[in-house]
Order: structure tokens, then C-alpha cells, then sequence
């Protein structure tokens, strides 16, 4: 594994015990995740692995003591399934916690990144709320914001530059230009902003995201009681990452055919699941002799990580690829077809919501 975890690169990670060892993620146990209050499938099949002082969040929740989630999205494309696990993983705390979400529309990310100016980020940010609104969060316990209109996240990112030295940078991250820098020491003051006084003052805030975003964490917490001593440092908790549908990368907006967006045609899904990695043998007889194996295929992780919650489906699922009772074409067809009516339906339900969003963006 490199040194750097790159926030902004494809890497898969795959070897997760390296994080523990080298960057001090805390495991999630089962002695850890009896203490939610609810579930749901990303904590009972551990797609949600690791954290960082989540057993502190858990203990103010306990005491009745106030709590906040926070999160964000950098609005250069629509949703794609790895975006929705990260939406799933905040709007799981928002409700289990009954606590307020801190919602950040990254656009100066999204230009330090992509280039992109702030009118394209602006839409991308419709579509991004229409997208958390369907899939479930409450917007009237939320505080929905962009970057570039927010002065006290800037306020604390350049506080936070000033505690910040360019050798820290370059070791969490790697050589990057100045304009990427930036942006991580102004996501410090996205993660900080909750504890500010006009927000009832210092709590702690839970951050949940992908593993690849874990350098933020690690930023911000370094420098959060330099800022003030009074700020608890943030929690978060960690997912697994999804794979693209060829399997070599994280699944990312940068390689549309290798991507399942959420706005997605169902018959253009259809086509991208048919050329998805397997783990397929290479006869129908060997298929049906050894079964297929289902730690290599992207199209299980499909049914893992999405569009199967009930476990006990899920096992007859399994057993069907690993026993030979299915090919894996036949497989294939069966999750297009379900993957297909998930967006027809969700889909349905986002085109209501638009109107919603944009007035939440516009306000």
C-alpha cells in the first residue's frame, strides 16, 4: 500500500488491515455496533469496517449530551452507487441519532479538482439534494450549504492554514497542488463548523464516509484544538469501498461505463451489469462442477452492498452461484432486471423531489 491515502484518486485499497496498522483506524466489533440504537445492512454485513472515536460520539448520545452528523458531496456529477453508500451511511446516523445534519455542497473542491466553475456546480447540487431527499434524509433537521457562500467554513479553513504546515500536507496526501491543499483545510472547517457558537457550541460530530476520505479526518483532527481548545475532535466511521463494474478501480464518476449512476436509463444498466466482472469458471461444465467464485464478482457485491437487504435472500443468492445451480449470464440478467426496477422506482420519486431541492439550494 503507498503511504498516502489519495482522496481524490481511484485506488481501491484493498488490503484494509494496512489502515489499521499504518493510519490507527479503530475496528468496528460487534460489542461496538450492539451499542446503535438501530441498524441496517451496512453495519450487520460490515460494510461500515472502521473508525475513529465513534465509542466517544455513542457515549455523549447515551448521556443525552447534543450530537450532529456531517457530511458532503463535491457536486461534479450525479450519484453513483458508491456515492449512495456514503448517503446511506448519514442519513442511517441522522435518523438513529435524531441529531442534525451538516450538509456541505463542496463547488470550491469541485473547482480546486475539476475545474469546475460554480454555475455547473450549482446543478450538479440540485440534482445531488434530489438524490439524498429520495433516498431518505429529513431536510427540516438539516443544514444544507454550498463552500463558496458560507464565510464561516472559510474563516475556519484559513484559521486552520494557519496551524497547518506544508510538510503536514505533504505527508497526509502527498505532493498536491496548492488549489487541492486548500480545499482539505477548507473541508477542517466544514467538519468544525457544528461546533461553532452559533451552532449551540462544541459537541461531537460524526463523519461518516468512505475510507479514502480518511486523510480529512486525520487533517482535522490534528488541528481542531489548535484552532480552539474547546472543540471535541470529530468522530467518523468508515465503509468499504465499492469497486467499479470492471472491478480495478474504486467505482468513480471519472469512468462513465464503469459506473452505475443513479440517474442511470434502466436498459443502459442492463447493458453495463451484462459486461461486469464475474467469478465465473471458464466452462459451463467447470460452473456447474465448481460453482462460481463469488469473492471475485462485482455482481454479488451489487446484490451485497445494494440491492439485497433481506440476509436470508441474499444466502440463496449465494448459494446459487457457489453451488452451480446458476450461469453466471443468467445471474447477470436476474440483477439487471432488479437493479432496473430500483432506479424505475427511485428515479420516479426524485423527479417529485426536484422542485424540493432546488428551492434548499436557492434559498
Amino acid at each position: 500500500m503507498s503511504e498516502h491515502i489519495n482522496p481524490w484518486g481511484n485506488d481501491l485499497y484493498g488490503d484494509y488491515s494496512q489502515l489499521f496498522s499504518e493510519f490507527g483506524l479503530q475496528h468496528v466489533d460487534s460489542k461496538l455496533a450492539s451499542r446503535l440504537p438501530m441498524t441496517n445492512r451496512l453495519w450487520k454485513r460490515g460494510i461500515i469496517f472502521a473508525h475513529r472515536d465513534f465509542d466517544k460520539f455513542l457515549d455523549s448520545f447515551d448521556k443525552g449530551k447534543p450530537v450532529a452528523v456531517m457530511s458532503g458531496i463535491k457536486p461534479s456529477g450525479d450519484f453513483h452507487l458508491g456515492s449512495k453508500l456514503t448517503a446511506e451511511q448519514i442519513i442511517f446516523a441522522q435518523k438513529a441519532f435524531q441529531s442534525k445534519l451538516y450538509y456541505c455542497i463542496a463547488d470550491l473542491e469541485a473547482f480546486a479538482d475539476n475545474g469546475q466553475d460554480f454555475e455547473a456546480s450549482h446543478e450538479y447540487a440540485v440534482q445531488n439534494v434530489a438524490d439524498l431527499l429520495a433516498l431518505g434524509m429529513d431536510e427540516k433537521n438539516a443544514f444544507i450549504y454550498k463552500q463558496s457562500e458560507n464565510k464561516a467554513v472559510s474563516n475556519l479553513g484559513f484559521i486552520a492554514a494557519r496551524k497547518t504546515t506544508l510538510a503536514t500536507l505533504d505527508a497526509l496526501y502527498g505532493h498536491q497542488n496548492l488549489g487541492l491543499y486548500t480545499a482539505a483545510l477548507v473541508q477542517c472547517g466544514d467538519i468544525l463548523q457544528p461546533q461553532l457558537k452559533e451552532f449551540d457550541g462544541p459537541k461531537n460530530v460524526l463523519v461518516p464516509v468512505g475510507v479514502d476520505q480518511d486523510p480529512h479526518i486525520r487533517l482535522c483532527r490534528d488541528v481542531a484544538q489548535k484552532i480552539d481548545p474547546k472543540f471535541i475532535l470529530p468522530s467518523a466511521t468508515y465503509q468499504r469501498l465499492f469497486r467499479s463494474l470492471d472491478g480495478t478501480t474504486k467505482m468513480s464518476k471519472r469512468d462513465p461505463m464503469n459506473v452505475i449512476s443513479l440517474n442511470d436509463d434502466p436498459e443502459l444498466v442492463k447493458k453495463k451489469v451484462m459486461r461486469a466482472l464475474t467469478g465465473g469458471r471458464a466452462t459451463a461444465e467447470e460452473q456447474k462442477k465448481l460453482g462460481g467464485e463469488i469473492e471475485k464478482c462485482v455482481v454479488h457485491e451489487l446484490m451485497f452492498f445494494h440491492f439485497e437487504d433481506d440476509d436470508a435472500a441474499l444466502k440463496k443468492f449465494q448459494h446459487r452461484c457457489a453451488s452451480g445451480a446458476i450461469s453466471c449470464g443468467d445471474c447477470k440478467n436476474d440483477v439487471a432486471g432488479k437493479i432496473a426496477a430500483y432506479l424505475k422506482d427511485f428515479q420516479a420519486r426524485k423527479k417529485k423531489l426536484l422542485p424540493k431541492a432546488r428551492k434548499i439550494i436557492e434559498k
